[in-house]
């Protein structure tokens, strides 16, 4: 019996060696197996293939996807077939490499790499590291966490889409106006020479009379251009470029009454649509426990202009009530039923009245609305909760949207999701009359939009960013931005 016993202990202690050591070896074979990903600035950046490890020991690389890494820095990629030539450019940097080849070129000079650009399974690959430092980035490989980081600098920032100085015009909606202003701001320092843009906060109908008639370059609007305008215009399309995603706060101003007011939607639809006058109507207080209302009128405040924010609120409201829906519905401009209400011009005006007149009510971007120090309402959406209007819901609610390109995800199935929420788009012509202009209305939204430099400002601004899908989509419409028939983005 003992006899039998010691073979049998020595397997199991045999086995138990070997699981240990396959447990040790177990972290770094996950590891190796798992995929590289790209950081840049802190944010992964999406690749159709991933990056892979060319080459072995003090030679090995890491190869990225080459319109990765150049539309990432913001460079622009061209491709000459005869010499299978790669090069890219930007402000004033040329890089060229030759597949294949051990040598390439950076403004003329000359560069030995350890590692050529080739080309594997269909992609062509190149060298990571030399291409991010010489485009002024700086570059990191954390073989731990298998990520290859990027991180701007102030070099790596600077674009020279034109060797002279230009000033655009443009204009329109309100709701996105905080961000613009930060954009055109932020785009006019890192240019040289220097890019000027006027985005002038006129509300999207203006906007979109500004597009149309010619006095905008671009402009912004929150409502799509009708059939009628859109075949105005014909062939030349107007492209709806989405930019942002951001929440339609409801605001009040109710004395003894700060914060915490819950509203349903068809509540909210008969307090604009003059049923529900006073704040202590027993459909409120009823949503409202412990919270004292006083007997006090309701003022509506509503835009007085042509305005997105109006349109998305309408959307809204036709949505939620057949009463809004067959009586009001939606458009930039309604005829408001509520008697005795006050118009105001864009977000800023509403804002304005709203927290300087005892019991008024009225809708502004969400911005406008804690820039303002407005107090906010919580919606009850349709999964049946009370969400407030956050960067997080508005995320929440195109999330859970199933919409087409040229709706907004208001009334969105999300259970975390703020019900009145709004894409606003940047309209641009296809077909441009002016080269120069071209090549700055596509830098331009190339790097707010594709390069996703805009959202740092939109969350500093309380606008949430667009998903991963509608940015594929935003890209191919800026492609097809052309002058002559030749693409402006190559």
């Amino acid at each position: 019996m003992r006899r039998e016993f010691l073979p049998l202990s020595k397997k199991i202690i045999s086995a138990f060696v070997c699981l240990g050591l396959l447990l040790t070896l177990l972290p770094a074979a996950v590891a190796q197996a798992r995929p590289i990903t790209i950081e840049f600035d802190g944010r992964t950046v999406p690749s159709e293939v991933p990056p892979v490890i060319v080459g072995t020991g003090a030679g090995a690389r890491t190869m990225v996807p080459l319109r990765v890494i150049f539309e990432t820095l913001g460079a622009d990629v061209s491709w000459e077939a005869a010499t299978q030539t790669v090069t890219g450019r930007k402000a004033g940097n040329v890089i060229s490499l030759v597949i294949g080849n051990r040598s390439a070129t950076v403004n003329g000079s000359p560069r030995t790499l350890d590692q050529p650009a080739q080309i594997l399974e269909g992609r062509t690959l190149v060298p990571f590291r030399f291409v991010g430092e010489a485009l002024g980035a700086r570059v990191e490989w954390d073989g731990a966490q298998r990520i290859v980081r990027i991180a701007s600098t102030d070099a790596s920032r600077r674009r020279s889409p034109l060797e002279r100085e230009l000033r655009l015009t443009t204009g329109g909606a309100t709701f996105p106006n905080p961000l613009y202003q930060r954009l055109v701001h932020e785009y006019a320092r890192i240019t040289s020479p220097a890019i000027r843009i006027d985005y002038a906060s006129v509300g999207s109908g203006a906007g979109i009379r500004g597009i149309l008639g010619g006095t905008f370059d671009f402009a912004g609007t929150d409502a799509p251009l009708t059939a009628e305008q859109q075949a105005g215009v014909r062939p030349n399309e107007i492209l709806h470029v989405p930019a942002v995603m951001g929440a339609v706060a409801v605001v009040y101003n109710i004395p003894g009454a700060a914060t915490g007011l819950r509203l349903s939607p068809d509540v909210l639809a008969d307090i604009f649509l003059g049923v529900i006058t006073n704040w202590n109507d027993a459909r409120i207080t009823a949503l409202n426990p412990g919270v004292r209302l006083p007997d006090q009128r309701i003022t509506v405040v509503r835009r007085s202009d042509s305005s997105g924010t109006t349109f998305i609120f309408t959307d809204y409201l036709s949505k939620i009530s057949e009463p809004w829906r067959t009586r009001v519905g939606r458009g930039t401009t309604v005829s408001w039923p509520s008697a005795g209400n006050i118009g105001a011009r864009g977000n800023e005006g509403v804002a304005a009245q709203v927290s300087h007149l005892p019991g008024a009510v009225g809708y502004v971007e969400l911005s406008n609305a804690i820039l303002n120090r407005l107090n906010t309402v919580a919606l009850r959406n349709r999964a049946g909760n009370f969400v407030g209007p956050t960067v997080e819901a508005t995320t929440a609610a195109a999330a859970a949207a199933d919409v087409g390109p040229l709706d907004h995800p208001t009334n969105s199935p999300g259970t975390a999701a703020y019900p009145i929420v709004g894409l606003t788009w940047i309209l641009v012509h296809r077909d441009q009359a002016d080269a120069s202009e071209a090549r700055v209305v596509v830098d331009f939204l190339r790097w707010a939009i594709v390069e996703r430099n805009l959202e740092p400002f939109a969350a500093d601004l309380f606008y949430a960013p667009l998903p991963q899908e509608v940015l594929n989509r935003v890209r191919e419409q800026i492609r097809t931005i052309n002058h002559n028939n030749t693409p402006v983005w190559r």
